[in-house]
């Protein structure tokens, strides 16, 4: 089976940002969860659940008789971003910035990260956005930063925004691209003072950490714990069978050159150094559990958690409590002494 592109488009809206997190039995319908959940259903409610159920029937036909294209099909789903839109408060703060390139290397030509900066003093602070966002999604929080004195980059990762496609195109790319995006910027700009990161673009920065960022902190708004889980859980949702997930995996293994154990938040936290960590995590957000941010918490050695209700996945950004307890952990980190360098240089792009 391979869904027509529109199909996936559709599957990408209605179930990929659900399943971010480690859990698998989410509803994907506007009314879920609370009082609202108890609603009589709206037609375009009944329509909507009528269509995912045709979905998950094609991907069941799919894995029974067409493993393999089902395989291929689900791995252009996963990673494939969807294509966000720059808000007019976003473009206004990118139009404000100061813009240059990084590079990443790697796999044939080097690619260009576009690089957004604000300020001109202080310690460099590093937006990371999440999958399928861009540097404008941080308009509420930059002006923040700078009123706490820090110097602000934000970047668009490959396949987002401005940026050069990645390895495979424009349409795809990977947790493991956006790390190294990441760490080309990092490379670019200097030393780095914190990295706050939202949603997949938390995975990404404990990637790079992994591979030898030397920041003095971390913040993590929103972000997913382990990326296997996540997977699954989509499978799950789509009806896709076990086997066809596992050749997927051991597929997309081949090129991203990592196994998928590797994407693991709260295992990098357990198994090497790691600085101090500020997760932000909305008990309200349908995209990524808070259980998942409790667990990075909870296994990252130096970490604390602040649990907010009520702003979701995506208005956490531009809440001004947020926002000040993010300011506060940046300037509390003068006299944390930076990881030492793992070999920090220009990353090859996977």
């Amino acid at each position: 089976m391979s869904p027509a592109r529109s199909v996936n488009d559709q599957l990408e809206e209605f179930v990929v940002p659900q399943v971010l997190s480690s859990t698998s039995q989410r509803s994907t319908s506007p009314n879920a969860g609370g009082a609202l959940s108890r609603r009589p259903r709206t037609v375009a409610g009944a329509l909507q659940a009528s269509v995912m159920a045709w979905r998950r029937l094609r991907w069941q036909t799919g894995s029974l008789f067409f493993p393999t294209a089902t395989a291929t099909a689900l791995e252009r789903l996963w990673f494939s971003p969807p294509r966000g839109k720059h808000s007019p408060e976003g473009r206004r703060l990118l139009d404000s910035a100061r813009t240059e390139w990084a590079l990443v290397t790697g796999q044939g030509a080097s690619r260009r990260v576009r690089v957004y900066r604000w300020g001109n003093k202080g310690p460099v602070v590093l937006l990371a956005h999440g999958w399928g966002g861009n540097a404008g999604q941080w308009h509420a929080v930059v002006g923040g930063l700078l009123s706490a004195g820090m110097r602000v980059v934000a970047f668009d990762a490959l396949s987002h925004g401005a940026s050069d496609a990645g390895a495979r195109g424009q349409q795809q790319t990977s947790i493991l691209e956006m790390a190294r995006s990441l760490l080309a910027v990092a490379w670019h700009v200097g030393p780095v003072h914190a990295v706050v990161a939202h949603s997949l673009g938390g995975a990404a920065a404990a990637q790079a950490i992994r591979e030898g960022l030397p920041a003095r902190g971390v913040a993590m708004i929103g972000a997913p714990a382990d990326m296997y889980d996540a997977c699954s859980a989509m499978a799950w949702q789509l009806g896709i069978a076990p086997h066809v997930l596992d050749r997927m995996q051991r597929r997309s293994e081949q090129w991203l050159g990592a196994s998928w154990s590797t994407f693991n938040v709260p295992d990098i936290g357990r198994t090497r150094p790691v600085p101090p960590l500020l997760v932000i995590h909305d008990r309200d957000d349908k995209e990524v559990r808070w259980e998942d941010g409790a667990a990075i918490a909870g296994a990252w050695p130096d970490s604390r958690l602040i649990t907010t209700e009520g702003l979701g996945h995506r208005c956490v950004l531009r809440d001004t409590d947020v926002i000040a307890h993010l300011a506060r952990f940046v300037c509390g980190l003068a006299a944390t002494p930076a990881l030492p360098p793992m070999s920090l240089r220009a990353p090859a792009s996977q």
